[in-house]
């Protein structure tokens, strides 16, 4: 899977690359950091903004800037970049179908220790309510880039979920898996498929790899990075046999796993879906990512529990 790579670094020295080429790309902030977005101030001062921690504001300034021939990437922590400022993107962003990339750290438990005012555990379900918006989930260094390499090809807004620290690449099996919106880690010929999405995949993976190594199956493994749209057109071939889906999340149901669920209700054999989520319910406890994980049913052991029943 080669060497890890810090996932915020995968995507904003991407992003710089790109604004050192076009002086279209401007960076706004709400007071939250990277080591790319410094060397992007000091090279580029006049197309870096730090709003401060004023997440509606943000969105509208990039509102104007996009009206005016710009392409803004905004930047904050994901419970107040998408619910504290969503009516500004829904009718500033969405409603003008302006290409602005609104990019979310925060996944999940990523900023566990701050309590459940930080947790990023409905911002997909949100955001999936907001038409004209396209919705990106990274789950590893290579997708994170590709993210960021489409800033100037958006022609309306996207919401972007990057991860914090270290993740490595997946080894993807189909090769149009940037058109595709899904990556197949696994194509196996089993009844059972098993779809992720984000950086829970690779606790996914390691969880299947243990459940194999002691059961003999052979399952579809598919991780899906573009939310909305939702692929659904290419998958439907590709689970058309499959009796059943196991969906893993670090995530409430109202997020991707909804769209899971419109998916199975299309496929001609209506499998069972069976769903490795989050409670919906307030974490207030400041653990680390891992032990929240492991709280809710998310880590590796704890996941493969769940597949040796299903497989």
């Amino acid at each position: 899977m080669g060497n890890s790579e810090e996932m915020r670094d995968a995507f904003f020295n991407e992003i710089v690359e790109v604004g050192n080429s076009d002086d279209r790309v401007v960076i706004l902030s709400a007071d939250h950091g990277a080591e790319a977005l410094s060397k992007f101030e000091q090279g580029s001062p006049t197309r870096y903004f730090n709003i401060g921690i004023a997440e509606q504001n943000m969105v509208s300034v990039s509102a104007g800037l996009a009206a005016f021939g710009k392409y803004p990437v905004i930047y904050g922590i994901s419970p107040f970049v998408s619910l504290r400022a969503l009516e500004q993107i829904t009718l500033d962003l969405a409603a003008m179908n302006l290409p602005v990339t609104i990019v979310s750290v925060g996944a999940g438990f990523t900023y566990s220790t701050d309590g459940a005012t930080h947790h990023g555990l409905q911002d997909v379900g949100a955001m999936m309510t907001v038409p004209n918006l396209t919705i990106l989930n990274s789950s590893d260094p290579q997708n994170t880039r590709l993210f960021a390499s489409e800033t100037l090809s958006s022609t309306g807004p996207r919401y972007v979920r990057i991860e914090k620290g270290p993740l490595r690449n997946l080894e993807r099996r189909n090769p149009d898996w940037a058109e595709d919106g899904f990556s197949i880690l696994g194509n196996g010929q089993s009844t059972t498929a098993i779809l992720s999405t984000g950086a829970i995949t690779h606790a996914l993976l390691e969880a299947y790899q243990s459940v194999t190594s002691t059961l003999k199956t052979d399952s579809l493994i598919v991780d899906v990075h573009l939310l909305k749209p939702f692929p659904f057109k290419k998958l439907e071939p590709l689970l058309s046999d499959v009796e059943k889906i196991i969906f893993v999340d670090e995530g409430y149901a109202s997020g991707a796993a909804s769209q899971v669920l419109r998916l199975a209700q299309m496929l001609p054999k209506r499998p069972q879906v069976v769903e490795i989520l989050v409670e919906e319910k307030f974490y207030f406890v400041g653990s680390s990512r891992q032990e929240m994980r492991s709280l809710v049913g998310l880590q590796p052991i704890q996941i493969s529990e769940i597949l040796r029943l299903h497989l």
